[in-house]
C-alpha cells in the first residue's frame, strides 16, 4: 500500500511541476527545478509543455499488454514512461514508424485492482505527457461452453451454400439409387 501511495504522490508532483513550470520546481526544492533555474538555457518543463499520452487499449484486464504513444517529444524523440501504478514499472518510448511519435509498451500486473490509473512519460527535452488507463476486472477467458453449439462469426457466400446443397442432394439421390438397386436384386 505504501508503494502505491508513493507512486501516486510522485505522479501528482510531476504533473504539478509540468503545469507550473521550472520555477515551481525550484521553490519546491526539486532537483530538476533547481537545475532548470540554475541553467536558463536548459530546456525543462514549462507551462504548455504538458501533452497527451495515448494509451491503447484504453481499458485492459490484468495481464494485458498496453501500448503508449505520444507526439510530445517531437521527431526522433525518446521518453521514459512510468506505469508503476499498474505494476508495469518503467518502460522506454522510442521513435515509431509514424512521424514525430514515440511508442512503448508495458504489461499490466496480474494483481492490479480495477480502476482508473495515470500513466506518465517524460521526454528527453523535459516535456511531460500523461494518459489514463482503465483496468477492468478479469472476466471469463474464451467462449462460454454451454453445450448448445454456436453460431458463426463469418458470413457464408451464396455460392458456397448452393454448392453444399448440391453435394447433399447428389449424395441423397445416389444413396437412394443404391438402396433401391440392392433391394430389387438387379446388379447390372
Amino acid at each position: 500500500m505504501r508503494r502505491r501511495t508513493a507512486h501516486l504522490l510522485t505522479v501528482t508532483a510531476l504533473t504539478a511541476a509540468a503545469f507550473a513550470g521550472p520555477a515551481a520546481g525550484a521553490v519546491a526544492g526539486g532537483a530538476a527545478g533547481r537545475a532548470a533555474a540554475a541553467d536558463p538555457g536548459r530546456t525543462g518543463s514549462a507551462p504548455g509543455d504538458f501533452a497527451v499520452l495515448e494509451v491503447w487499449p484504453t481499458s485492459a484486464a490484468p495481464g494485458a499488454t498496453v501500448t503508449a504513444n505520444t507526439t510530445a517529444c517531437g521527431a526522433g524523440g525518446r521518453a521514459d514512461g512510468d506505469a508503476s501504478m499498474v505494476g508495469g514499472g518503467r518502460f522506454r518510448l522510442l521513435p515509431g514508424t509514424h512521424k514525430e511519435v514515440a511508442v512503448g509498451q508495458f504489461r499490466v500486473a496480474r494483481d492490479t485492482r480495477p480502476g482508473t490509473y495515470s500513466i506518465g512519460a517524460t521526454c528527453a527535452d523535459g516535456k511531460y505527457a500523461t494518459g489514463d488507463l482503465v483496468v477492468t476486472a478479469r472476466g471469463p477467458q474464451g467462449p462460454v461452453r454451454t453445450g448448445v453449439g454456436g453460431g458463426t462469426t463469418t458470413t457464408a457466400s451464396p455460392v458456397r451454400i448452393t454448392a453444399g446443397a448440391a453435394v447433399l442432394a447428389a449424395a441423397a439421390v445416389g444413396g437412394t439409387w443404391l438402396l433401391r438397386r440392392r433391394a430389387s436384386g438387379t446388379r447390372s
